[in-house]
């Protein structure tokens, strides 16, 4: 969404002085010469020392291009530009050049007023608006080289005309040229709207600009009604010379003791206040609340808010910190608080893994609207550079996501003909098709994190357990490197990815992105594939109340089709379900229906978890800023970002009522052959035969589900007691290359190796039953659903794995029909 120009120049152009006008009597001061006769005798004053001919001369040179008097308020005063929360209470920053508030002259009380007239100006009210002895002071001191004061006494309408249209430079020149502007802008505005404009505009110190903003620094007092004598006295003072006397720091203190007295002394020459009231003044203790320190709540928020707002109004930056804007975000002080204590407490549980950083991000995918945002664990922690605390990691920084990755090549498989059932096999390949089976010539070998694989595993399966080298035969077969990428920008990736240099590695999240991007992303899963761009402002108000810019009506596109968008939630279902996944379940489980998925790089450089509930989605980044990598000795994205993950959505979920995705009329149910249960999900993928001996329910886009009639599972070779037992044929889909590395695998299983325990039946390859023995007894019907014994995978440490699978503590369940309760898995999932 975004504003017209005509109304966002309106708006920046709105300021406290719109109204200004010129006095009812006055008229345009024609430039040059042609002065009034109060500046010819000022003039000539200042000039006494120079020849007549040569001060005419210098005169006209002088007045040739002077700025108008309606320039004093032709442009807005620079005003803050103040962030709050989602609820409009809570105060997160301003941006502000010039921190100020806006008073009109009715707000300033007659004592200060008195005040500053005694000490700056005492004949403001009848004065032309300059002060000819000092400017005759200041001529003498530039023509003599001998300074009397910096400059001379300005008025205030001198100095209003100094800071807002000739400059502080000193010279002559500028001193003739502000007196000429000071009496014009007297005869063009009231001394009200000149006195009204000082109060706002002059420097008081300590950052504070206009009285409103001083009497906020120095006292708290946002009523200057409230002020005492002695306060009024002492801000009436300070813009003589606001560092020096800053009553805030303690080495200031005795001078700005003295200046206060000063203005007490004419206070009483100008019959402002009395003797007594003098003496009560001065006996008064200078008491103030500090020096202000500038507090910025969810800094790195509050930045991105910043370049939001900055594209709001068109790109303007300046207008950021100078336009007075009232912006309500999108921020949930409760769940910001939640999410920052979470980060600092499982980071600093994992110091002994080498952790030292992570960043977190929650969005409303149903609005687009972030509403926790942590760039870095610690926003104040600059010198260790493993944190960089300054450095948002969350929304600047890209890191590669590892497996999280893998759901956009998935996902575009979905589109392109593949089924959560569809199956490949999970064995060592060379997609460069040159090694010879020994993994010693290899152009491309992606290892799975456990270095084991399992034969025949559905997409389901291969998602659940995250591993690698199914991904990559799925990217290869279906999606394609170039769709992938495309479906991954349709989601919210904004990193620029060439499909050239990464190749099938893409998968594997071997592209660095930006979290803010991953989570975003994932919420069109959650808003069952309709995108909602992220956005951290709700709201943009004008100086005056007036909403230049909203978030409403936005933009809500669909990106996928809402029967992919199910399945592939109901998918990453099964990460938070310890009786759908061994590896993550007993990590990750909140206790309501979510879907996560998780995402380790190669020697654990970063780890990731992005998951959602139907109405939250969060992403989680943990590593080191300077590239450390962390631990291997019991760590892996589960027991990382994943708790993070679970301990920080279980708690502001708690008052949240649980809620599940409704199944859209695209998506239908049907038995198809995998192993149910944790462990499971290898198989055919095809329709059950009666030699099936097992099934399981999946789900499919309408029209998707399989034809085929399971042929894999087939007759084998006789037994010694006369049956036959019941084999599996192993058909490799894809690239021919593949299955000399398929066959590969089968060989081994068949030897006893690469199985793991899941295997128990007979693998049947092309070669002949062994011969048989010379009285072989009668082949009965085989069985529909043998239910063998499943014994325990056997230890096994894994070469170079940084993060093995758990070895189960008990032994593997028999494959039955009905899912089966996973054991609990041992500390370290991947």
């Amino acid at each position: 969404m975004t504003i017209s120009r005509n109304h966002r120049d309106h708006a920046l152009r709105r300021g406290p002085y719109r109204t200004l006008r010129r006095k009812p009597n006055g008229s345009p001061v024609r430039r040059g010469l042609a002065v009034v006769p109060p500046v010819l005798i000022a003039l000539l004053i200042a000039l006494a020392a120079v020849p007549l001919v040569g001060g005419v001369m210098v005169l006209a040179s002088l007045t040739a291009d002077l700025p108008s008097p309606q320039d004093l308020a032709k442009d807005p005063l620079a005003l803050s530009t103040k962030v709050y929360d989602r609820t409009g209470a809570e105060l997160l920053y301003q941006f502000e050049v010039e921190r100020r508030e806006i008073v009109t002259l009715d707000d300033v009380p007659e004592i200060l007023i008195e005040a500053t007239l005694a000490i700056e100006d005492k004949s403001f009210w009848t004065t032309p608006g300059v002060d000819v002895l000092g400017i005759a002071r200041a001529a003498y001191a530039d023509l003599t080289d001998h300074p009397v004061g910096q400059g001379g006494a300005s008025t205030i309408t001198q100095q209003l005309v100094k800071q807002r249209i000739i400059g502080s430079e000193y010279s002559l020149q500028r001193k003739i040229r502000e007196a000429i502007l000071a009496i014009q802008v007297t005869r063009t505005y009231s001394k009200r709207e000149i006195l009204e404009l000082y109060f706002n505009q002059i420097y008081y110190g300590n950052q504070a600009y206009g009285v409103k903003a001083a009497s906020q620094t120095y006292f708290g007092k946002s009523d200057l009604h409230q002020l005492t004598t002695a306060e009024a006295a002492l801000l009436a003072g300070l813009p003589q010379s606001p560092s020096v006397l800053d009553p805030s720091k303690s080495e200031n203190l005795e001078r700005a003791e003295q200046r206060r007295s000063a203005v007490l002394t004419q206070m009483v020459a100008t019959e402002a206040i009395t003797e007594e009231e003098r003496e009560a003044a001065e006996a008064e203790a200078i008491t103030v609340v500090g020096p202000q320190v500038t507090t910025i709540t969810a800094p790195h928020f509050v930045f991105q808010v910043r370049d939001q707002l900055t594209r709001i109004l068109g790109g303007d930056e300046s207008a950021v910190t100078r336009g007075g804007f009232r912006v309500t975000t999108t921020l949930d002080l409760a769940k910001q608080k939640a999410a920052e204590t979470h980060v600092r407490t499982r980071v600093d549980a994992l110091h002994n893994r080498n952790v030292w950083n992570a960043g977190l991000v929650s969005i409303d995918p149903r609005t687009g609207e972030v509403l926790a945002y942590v760039g870095s664990v610690d926003y104040y922690n600059r010198e260790d550079p493993k944190v960089q605390g300054e450095f948002d990691v969350a929304g600047l920084g890209e890191r590669q996501p590892g497996s999280a990755f893998k759901v956009f090549n998935y996902l575009t498989a979905l589109k392109k003909g593949a089924t959560a059932a569809t199956v490949v096999v999970d064995a060592r390949t060379d997609f460069g098709g040159k090694d010879t089976g020994t993994f010693r010539n290899c152009v491309y070998c992606p290892e799975n994190a456990d270095l084991q694989y399992h034969g025949p595993v559905s997409m389901r399966q291969a998602i659940r357990e995250s591993r690698n080298v199914p991904a990559v035969k799925f990217l290869h077969q279906y999606s394609g490197v170039e769709d992938v990428i495309k479906t991954a920008n349709e989601m919210g990736i904004t990193s620029e990815i060439d499909p050239s240099k990464i190749g099938l590695s893409l998968t594997l999240g071997a592209k660095e992105v930006k979290l803010v991007d991953m989570a975003s992303a994932f919420g069109v899963l959650a808003n069952m594939g309709v995108r909602v761009a992220p956005t951290y402002v709700l709201k943009v108000e004008d100086p005056n109340g007036r909403v230049v810019w909203e978030h409403k009506d936005y933009e809500q596109r669909r990106v996928l089709d809402p029967g992919i968008a199910y399945i592939m939630t109901d998918i990453l279902k099964d990460t938070t379900r310890p009786d759908r996944s061994y590896i993550f379940g007993n990590w990750t489980t909140i206790g309501r229906p979510a879907a996560l998925k998780t995402g380790t790089t190669d020697n654990l450089k970063d780890v990731y978890s992005v998951g959602f509930v139907p109405q939250l989605v969060t992403g989680i980044w943990m590593g080191n800023s300077n590239g450390d990598l962390m631990s291997s000795r019991d760590f892996s994205s589960a027991m990382g970002p994943g708790v993070l993950w679970r301990d920080y959505m279980k708690e502001i979920l708690a008052d949240v009522e649980p809620a599940d995705w409704e199944r859209p009329a695209n998506v239908v149910s049907a038995s198809v052959v995998l192993a149910p249960g944790a462990f499971g999900g290898y198989g055919s993928g095809m329709r059950p035969s009666g030699l099936s001996p097992f099934a399981s329910t999946e789900l499919f886009l309408k029209g998707t589900e399989p034809r085929t009639v399971d042929d894999w599972y087939v007759p084998g070779c006789p037994k010694e007691d006369g049956s036959t037992s019941v084999g599996m044929r192993i058909r490799e889909i894809g690239q021919p290359v593949w299955q000399p590395y398929t066959q590969l695998w089968i060989d081994q299983a068949k030897a006893g190796g690469r199985s793991y325990g899941r295997y128990t039946w007979n693998l049947v390859g092309e070669e002949p039953c062994p011969t048989p023995s010379p009285t072989p007894s009668p082949t009965p019907t085989p069985s529909a659903t043998p239910a063998p014994t499943r014994t325990p995978r056997p230890t096994r440490t894994p070469r170079g794995s940084s993060d093995p699978f758990p070895t189960p503590s008990v032994p593997l369940p028999p494959i039955t029909f009905s899912p089966t309760p996973s054991p609990s898995p041992s500390p370290t999932p991947r």
